[in-house]
């Protein structure tokens, strides 16, 4: 084994050691890693890596905290946060998908983007542990690296009480205000969350590298401008997946990657967009339409380019 793989073997063993929420039972688990890693991208503001699935965050304040997606559900995250924090917190959600909802049964209340609702609140067992399984067989990163099995997946059916985030509402912590942002288009109830005191954007899938829509293109499009138009308030954007898969290094998204996103989908609107046609990651049997343009390779569905009703105009 060379230096490089030794010392890598060492940090993985250490994080498993003094990571949070370990299991009743790390006999016969894949990897190394057996609870989720915790890291301070900024003073009082925690990424969560649930097993290279997600990414959850608790941000702390003087008065409450703010905790930012619930994950698949592999592991007491309730129990994380209240680690982390003695302090009054709420639960709101960048969007409805499985792997950023299928912790609500954790908590009493939940805040979302309420176009999201039915999906957010309609994940069985079985659709949490197959995104397991699939993402133990993505080749990206460290092979082997996470030690989660099925059977931690919490099995609780009960749903928290659901209430309505509003866009441009504002969360009061105390000595930090963070600002929810509605950016649909990887889903109808995306939404982005301004942090200015760290100046951290937590925009969720809403603008990764490979963000897909199926809501109108130019729609997708004109909030994702927004997001654009306020980075004058952030320099870090901290997605819904950093750390993907095997990887455990924590990285911010750069910040031009939207850049490219943005030109990519002015490009399918403008009609000079290099489309291809590629496998999903995530469901190699199935074949999206994308079109690439730089680091972005966008996925979009070429009946559905324009809002109805509203002017043909590219933002």
């Amino acid at each position: 084994m060379n230096i490089r793989k030794s010392i890598i073997t060492v940090a993985i063993l250490l994080v498993s050691l003094f990571s949070f929420a370990q299991p009743q039972n790390t006999q016969d688990r894949p990897g190394p890693i057996t609870r989720p890693m915790i890291v301070e991208i900024a003073k009082n503001t925690y990424f969560i890596n649930e097993f290279g699935m997600n990414a959850m965050y608790v941000l702390v304040g003087d008065k409450s905290a703010l905790v930012i997606d619930t994950g698949t559900g592999f592991c007491n995250f309730k129990g994380i946060i209240e680690k982390l924090t003695d302090l009054p917190y709420k639960v709101v959600l960048t969007h409805g998908h499985p792997d950023h909802a299928g912790g609500i049964n954790q908590f009493e209340t939940v805040y979302m983007n309420l176009a999201d609702t039915a999906m957010a609140t309609h994940i069985p067992y079985e659709q949490k542990a197959e995104y397991g399984d699939i993402m133990r067989r993505m080749s990206i990163g460290y092979k082997d690296v996470w030690g989660y099995i099925k059977e931690d997946v919490i099995t609780s059916t009960e749903l928290p009480e659901i209430k309505p985030i509003q866009d441009e509402q504002v969360f009061d912590l105390g000595n930090r205000k963070v600002t929810a942002y509605y950016a649909p288009g990887h889903s109808p109830g995306c939404t982005a969350f301004l942090d200015p005191t760290t100046k951290i954007l937590f925009s969720g899938d809403a603008a990764n590298g490979n963000v897909g829509t199926r809501l109108p293109v130019s729609q997708t499009l004109r909030y994702l401008v927004r997001l654009k138009e306020l980075q004058p308030q952030y320099d870090r954007m901290f997605t819904g997946h950093i750390s993907y898969a095997g990887t455990i290094d924590v990285y911010s998204q750069k910040l031009d990657v939207l850049n490219d996103i943005i030109e990519a989908f002015r490009s399918i609107l403008r009609g000079d967009a290099e489309v291809k046609e590629v496998q999903n990651h995530l469901f190699p049997e199935m074949k999206n339409t994308v079109a690439v343009y730089g680091q972005a390779s966008v996925g979009f569905d070429p009946k559905n380019l324009w809002e109805e009703g509203k002017e043909h105009k590219i933002y």
